[in-house]
């Protein structure tokens, strides 16, 4: 009766202990949505004034939204 018991406690042990590592094998991937916001979270904004127009009357200003020493003008140019 004891060794049934042993044998019992020794299968109940290594399921626990094989399943411990395969939960900590598993690796959970980002989704393809979640990997794009990543990286548009992570690529800085950058001024541009490549759209703009000329025109004499008006000038273009392309602000950096956190440091202003990074905003780009277009003398003489509207949006």
């Amino acid at each position: 009766m004891k060794k049934i018991i042993k044998i019992a406690f020794v299968a109940a042990f290594a399921a626990v202990t094989g399943y411990g590592v395969y939960t900590n094998q598993r690796t959970e991937t980002m989704s393809d949505l979640m990997l794009a916001n990543v990286e548009a979270l992570a690529t800085p904004e950058q001024p541009n004034t490549n759209d703009c127009i000329s025109d004499p009357n008006y000038d273009c200003e392309a602000l950096h939204p956190t440091d202003p020493s990074q905003d780009k003008r277009g003398d003489n140019a509207r949006w």
